[in-house]
């Protein structure tokens, strides 16, 4: 407990006595100090503050507890591979104080057949895009965003994108804020550059189409950096060979 006083006490020996000291200087002070320990509830052998520290003691033993059954839980051949699969999720919906499906209705009143399942990875894609949202691209100088954000936009972004699933006509990319669409031509453009596989990354720049199945789409020759050797697909060795061949194109025209 810190003790202050904004008076200067002047002790009959003409001494100043200023702040705590003057307040310590009262014959009864470590009296008063009990009592407003009892009034506060600080007091050790009872009251709110004892009784409080013992239950967080025990809090923590029972965090320990649990700390130790999921250590064993993880040493045991236990699938685990459930925790990344898509599920449901509540939220809490501060607008309408109320517990919302994530990218659905009401709990216990929209129909969780009708609600979108999103994996952990998704969910912090969708954090990820709400942050961004309200405390960067639409903040325009705003010292307390989101309360005083007045713009409503998602610029285009230049992420790097994983490929996590291929077709004949197009793609799926992930990134960052989601999923991103990649077209038939871009797909085209990694094969000749490195592969177009799961799994094959680059740097693209993406639009927000956030009425299509999926929230981004990669723009028109928006492939702005192919990583060749790190997808798997190509040797070092063919990487060079297929370099020093251009280079010598390069040179006889």
């Amino acid at each position: 407990m810190t003790l202050w006083n904004p008076e200067i006490i002047l002790h009959q020996d003409f001494s100043v006595y200023p702040g705590a000291a003057a307040w310590m200087s009262d014959p009864n002070a470590y009296h008063k100090i009990l009592a407003m320990v009892m009034e506060a509830g600080m007091h050790w052998e009872e009251g709110p503050y004892r009784a409080a520290v013992l239950a967080h003691i025990d809090e923590m033993e029972e965090w320990e507890e649990h700390g130790t059954a999921y250590e064993q839980w993880c040493q045991q051949d236990t699938n685990m591979d459930d925790l990344h699969e898509p599920s449901l999720f509540t939220e809490w919906n501060q607008a309408e104080s109320g517990i919302c499906w994530v990218g659905g209705g009401y709990l216990g009143v929209a129909d969780p057949s009708n609600v979108p399942k999103y994996t952990p990875e998704m969910l912090q894609q969708r954090e990820d895009l709400n942050w961004f949202y309200n405390f960067k691209w639409n903040t325009y100088g705003c010292k307390n965003p989101p309360v005083c954000a007045v713009g409503d936009q998602v610029p285009d972004q230049t992420e790097l994108l994983t490929l996590t699933a291929v077709g004949e006509n197009h793609g799926v990319a992930k990134c960052v804020f989601g999923a991103v669409f990649v077209p038939k031509g871009a797909l085209t453009h990694l094969r000749y550059n490195g592969g177009a596989e799961v799994g094959t990354i680059f740097d693209g720049e993406i639009t927000f189409t956030p009425n299509n199945k999926f929230p981004w789409r990669l723009k028109h020759n928006g492939i702005t950096f192919t990583y060749e050797d790190m997808t798997g697909n190509r040797q070092p060795d063919d990487y060079k060979f297929r370099i020093t061949n251009k280079q010598k194109r390069q040179k006889k025209t």
